[in-house]
């Protein structure tokens, strides 16, 4: 490894999504570039959404409310791993990008962070996993977790490529990995070898996917790798990591799923997994205006990056309720029509966490102008308190309500934490200003 001062390259902006060209340059961003992206973006998840949508739906129609449900703890399970694994090294590479200097070695460190920290993080899972899902089936959950290494080096180099602008290369491979996964499953179901098994074999494989894609375009150089900025990242890392955790497990829902498997059953966790599912929908927006304005939040000064956070924050939210409305009134007859009759049992979720999931859209979109105030200690505390709130709740709720009583304590929890968020940004916006 070389010292970080033999590092050299350079940096860039830009990524996005939503619809309505006219409608994006009058709220947000004043250039075309900007607005051909945030559309591309769109399109691109909207594709990615419905591969995803129709995935579910063969699993869940095969698989049944139960097998679901155990579909869903695997998945659940792994990608707490792989977020536990990655280590919330996209954050510091967010705080150290200004540094055009650094971005080889952020791109060389990002690969051997991800690879190593997922390794130690996937035979973490495996060990503790007879402690939080009793009735896992060890050699599927095995396969499953031996994805998480290169899933975890694919979110830190997805990170780079985003601040790199490239757009067209993470859609692009997003894409070819839902394609992956929709096409095996139908042929899975033609064949008639669609088991539990044999989909968690495909998941695993399309998750890996991009690593090969990114690997290509970045083209990173390990010789680049330095162990002191290495040290640094992980220093600032750390300070975010539980944090960031506590933010994953409140976004995917995962504390939900896995109390609603524990206390209710697997089949409640299999009906509130399809309202997440559906949901998913509802954030496309804000995830595509997230990764149009990151560049812009990363780079410039304090008030450049506050005025882009602010009319960002307006049209995310603007789209992200507007989704989460119509998905909540088609789902008494598209749920059931779409999943089948035996996910009658997800409508009233969905309609509960829709809320909740709309104010969501403005937390992770606040935080990545909240992270260059450098204050981890505050950020981390705020949503580790929303956990909080959302494991009381599902305590108290599940036994009695199950899938209803998990949706409205994510719900809750949600919109406390947008609302908390986003009066902090507008106080730290004022204070850049002054």
């Amino acid at each position: 490894m070389r010292s970080q001062r033999e590092v050299t390259s350079s940096a860039a902006v830009g990524d996005g999504p939503s619809s309505g060209v006219l409608l994006l340059r009058a709220l947000i961003f004043s250039g075309n570039s900007n607005t051909a992206k945030i559309v591309q973006t769109v399109v691109s998840q909207g594709l990615r959404l419905l591969l995803a949508t129709f995935t579910s739906i063969l699993i869940a129609r095969y698989l049944q409310p139960e097998g679901r449900g155990l579909y869903a703890m695997i998945v659940s399970l792994v990608s707490t791993s792989v977020i536990l694994g990655h280590f919330t090294i996209v954050n510091s590479q967010i705080a150290f990008w200004k540094d055009g200097a650094l971005s080889r070695a952020l791109t060389a460190n990002g690969l051997l962070l991800g690879v190593g920290l997922g390794a130690v993080a996937a035979l973490g899972a495996f060990a503790v996993s007879p402690l939080v899902f009793p009735n896992r089936p060890a050699l599927i959950l095995a396969v499953a977790l031996s994805a998480v290494p290169a899933m975890a080096a694919i979110i830190n180099l997805r990170g780079i490529l985003t601040l790199q602008a490239r757009v067209e290369l993470v859609n692009r491979s997003i894409l070819i990995s839902g394609l992956v996964s929709c096409v095996s499953l139908v042929l899975l179901a033609v064949l008639g070898h669609f088991t539990i098994f044999t989909v968690i074999v495909v998941w695993t494989v399309s998750a890996a996917l991009p690593l090969p894609l990114y690997l290509r375009a970045l083209r990173p150089n390990l010789s680049h790798a330095t162990r002191e900025l290495a040290v640094r990242q992980l220093s600032l890392a750390g300070r975010y990591y539980i944090g960031n955790n506590a933010q994953y497990l409140l976004l995917y829902s995962v504390a939900d799923i896995m109390l609603l498997n524990t206390l209710a059953s697997a089949s409640e966790a299999g009906l509130y997994s399809v309202a997440v599912v559906v949901t998913t929908i509802a954030r496309v927006p804000a995830e595509a205006v997230i990764q149009v304005v990151l560049p812009q939040q990363a780079g410039g000064d304090l008030t450049t990056s506050a005025a882009a956070t602010a009319r960002a924050l307006r049209l995310s939210l603007l789209c992200s309720t507007g989704c989460a409305f119509l998905i909540a009134a088609a789902s008494p007859l598209l749920v059931p029509w779409v999943f089948g009759p035996s996910y009658e049992g997800s409508v009233l979720p969905l309609v509960v966490l829709a809320p909740g999931v709309a104010a969501f859209g403005v937390v992770r979109l606040t935080m990545q102008y909240l992270i260059r105030l450098d204050r981890p200690l505050t950020m981390s505390g705020i949503t580790i308190g929303a956990l909080a709130v959302n494991i009381a709740l599902d305590l108290l709720l599940i036994p009695s309500l199950g899938a209803v009583g998990a949706a409205l304590s994510s719900s809750i929890a949600y919109g406390l934490l947008a609302v908390i968020e986003v009066m902090r940004f507008f106080r730290a916006r004022a204070s850049a200003a002054e």
